[in-house]
């Protein structure tokens, strides 16, 4: 209110100004009969600087002063010639016309401030967000390094093992097994599903077929993992029989250590000695052996932290304007959050990552094209995973109807590829009434073959 009273002042002010130089120049201070009347100057900077309330503020301080000077000068008050009704009229003209044309410019500049202050939040979540994980990585950091202030060979194994590649990590732990615990013979699995997976070894002449998975039996790797610490052969009640397949490996097992998730606790895998020289089985090597399978299981969960954060950062530079998969996600909840009726349709795209990298490139640009017509403003579209793809729509009731235009569309067109048949596309809409997830698994079961 007081941004308005000042502004009515400044109009006022202008008036008064012309006034004074309407009496010093023509001792006319109200420039009666002039055809290029200078309250048009006061009326267009009220309506360009201001808007329309003190345009119209304005010309209603025109036409008082106006009829006040055809009272002084000519001893009436309504005007009865042409000149004046002409100035008049063009007194309420531009204050209207340049008034309405500045608050549509005022409105214009409020949409484009929104908009801009939404992607300063958007970024300004995904800072904090980012924080987060750092301070993690920071906090995890200084916990290793406290623990290994007092052995100087244990900061080389921490350095060694902090690696941003789950890959990398696998034959970085075989390594340090060969170094800090002198093993000629080590490997590294990995639990998965029922099964112990080999992920890496060291020193073996050959990796035998039945050595890449084993299932659960009551051999050295198992049972360090059903105790929980590291173990031995004389851990086992007795040592496992020769009848089982590669069980020649199993009975030259020395060490197991096993690797576990720093929070959860959960069993993730196992570190193996397979063949060490005799002077070095002692209790200095099992305990160097625990420290390395624990730093594993802190390094694999950073690891792990650090991949899906860049998978949720990671857009696609083959589809156009496609967001990343944090922020589709976060514009979804902010919708939701102010109320608005939101639905989501999924393309996902199995077997992609199966195909040549050429392949790989067209399928994604021939969808990027079938989906940029239903990308336009204010709908959004951004990855949703790896092989899935996501459009943002306000509103619910044609989403269902423009998944059957992409379907109809995106079947037409990858149906000529020779590779077509390799690749399956599903599409399917789903109504944001609780979660983006279930938002998103209501668009799966919905979702139509292409």
């Amino acid at each position: 209110m007081s941004t308005r009273l000042n502004n009515l002042g400044s109009v006022l002010g202008t008036f008064i100004v012309l006034m004074l130089f309407g009496l010093a120049l023509a001792h006319n201070f109200a420039f009666i009969g002039t055809p290029l009347h200078p309250f048009l100057l006061a009326i267009a900077a009220a309506a360009i600087g201001y808007g329309l309330i003190e345009a119209l503020f304005a010309f209603v301080v025109a036409v008082a002063i106006y009829f006040l000077g055809l009272l002084v000068y000519q001893g009436e008050i309504l005007p009865k010639a042409d000149p004046h009704v002409y100035i008049l009229f063009s007194f309420v003209v531009t204050a209207v016309v340049l008034g309405m044309v500045q608050n549509s410019r005022f409105r214009q500049l409020l949409q484009t401030r929104s908009e801009l202050e939404e992607v300063r939040n958007e970024s300004e979540r995904l800072r904090q967000r980012l924080q987060v994980v750092n301070t993690a990585n920071q906090k995890l950091n200084e916990r290793i390094l406290g623990e290994v202030t007092t052995v100087q060979s244990f900061a080389d194994i921490a350095r060694r093992i902090s690696v941003l590649e789950e890959k990398d990590l696998y034959p970085a732990l075989c390594e340090l097994v060969a170094d800090f615990v002198h093993a000629q013979e080590a490997s590294v699995y990995m639990l998965q599903g029922d099964r112990l997976m080999l992920k890496a070894e060291k020193g073996w002449e050959s990796v035998p077929q039945e050595e890449r998975a084993l299932l659960r039996d009551r051999d050295l790797l198992w049972t360090a993992l059903d105790q929980r610490k590291v173990v031995t052969p004389l851990d086992l009640e007795k040592l496992p029989g020769q009848t089982g397949v590669g069980a020649a490996r199993h009975h030259r097992r020395l060490i197991c250590a096993p690797i576990y998730h720093p929070q959860s606790g959960e069993a993730m895998g196992v570190i193996s000695v397979d063949r060490l020289p005799f002077a070095h089985l002692h209790g200095h090597t099992l305990g160097m052996l625990g420290v390395i399978a624990k730093w594993a299981g802190d390094s694999l969960f950073n690891a792990s932290s650090f991949q899906e954060l860049s998978r949720q950062l990671a857009s696609d530079d083959l589809v156009a304007g496609c967001i990343p998969p944090i922020l589709l996600q976060d514009r979804f909840q902010q919708a939701m959050a102010r109320g608005q009726k939101i639905a989501l349709v999924v393309c996902q795209l199995q077997g992609l990552k199966g195909l040549e990298y050429a392949d790989q490139v067209w399928f994604r640009k021939t969808l990027s094209a079938v989906l940029q017509p239903f990308a336009k403003e204010p709908a959004s579209l951004g990855r949703g995973g790896e092989e899935a793809y996501a459009l943002i729509f306000p509103g619910q009731e044609k989403a269902g109807e423009q998944a059957e235009q992409i379907v109809t569309t995106l079947r037409s067109k990858i149906q000529t590829h020779p590779q077509a048949g390799r690749l399956s596309v599903f599409v399917g809409a789903g109504a944001g009434e609780t979660s983006y997830e279930a938002a998103w698994q209501q668009a799966l079961k919905s979702a139509q073959r292409c």
